[in-house]
């Protein structure tokens, strides 16, 4: 249902900014088209600032994982060594991020089109939670960590402009995490450092 509902949003808006007549774009509104996939969706807003450069923030919300039965037990198995537990197991990873990254683009064509570099920060905010139903069929969590994540990101990738409205913009690129883990069950905090790799296609509307 999310995933249609953003669908037709982006279709509704298409058509209200076709009808216009100003093909000038300076904003453009966007979805992560891979996150439909993943459940984690992603509402993005670019603005041009000036001939080479835009800036764009993003917010996005859902859930990561959210399983039961032999999908949870496989899950329980592969963190705990065991699925013994094996009683109404459920593993459920839901969050938040917010992002925000600075756009130079090489191309002699007019921005927001062709191959650009951005840098940027992302943050992350996620919890994982295992459970299974006890002896008193309550609800008992085994872990339930929240994840506090940035990245520091580097990016390439090519924005493509059709029927003059419709944004593509496939990109990849790496970055640095820093992160840490907050343990609910134990209140034991735990904090490190990392690789990323960044990737996606957005799809929206410039106006």
């Amino acid at each position: 249902m999310k995933k249609i509902t953003l669908l037709l949003f982006v279709f509704i808006v298409s058509v209200n900014l076709n009808a216009q007549n100003n093909t000038e774009i300076k904003n453009s509104i966007r979805i992560n088209g891979l996150a439909l996939f993943t459940g984690f969706y992603e509402l993005q807003y670019e603005r041009i600032i000036s001939e080479k450069n835009s800036i764009k923030i993003g917010f996005g919300t859902g859930t990561l994982r959210d399983v039961s039965g032999n999908d949870a037990d496989k899950d329980f198995e592969e963190a705990f060594g065991t699925n013994s537990f094996n009683n109404n197991n459920i593993r459920i990873v839901k969050g938040f991020t917010i992002n925000a990254d600075y756009r130079y683009f090489f191309s002699h064509l007019p921005i927001p089109k062709g191959l650009y570099v951005s840098a940027g920060i992302q943050y992350l905010k996620l919890n994982d939670k295992y459970s299974y139903t006890n002896s008193l069929n309550q609800p008992d969590a085994i872990i339930n960590n929240d994840y506090s994540i940035f990245n520091i990101r580097g990016l390439f990738g090519y924005q493509f402009i059709i029927a003059k409205k419709i944004i593509l913009n496939p990109y990849l690129g790496a970055g640095i995490t820093l992160g840490s883990v907050d343990e609910n069950n134990s209140r034991v905090d735990a904090f490190g450092t990392g690789f990323s790799i960044n990737g996606g296609i957005d799809i929206g509307i410039g106006f």
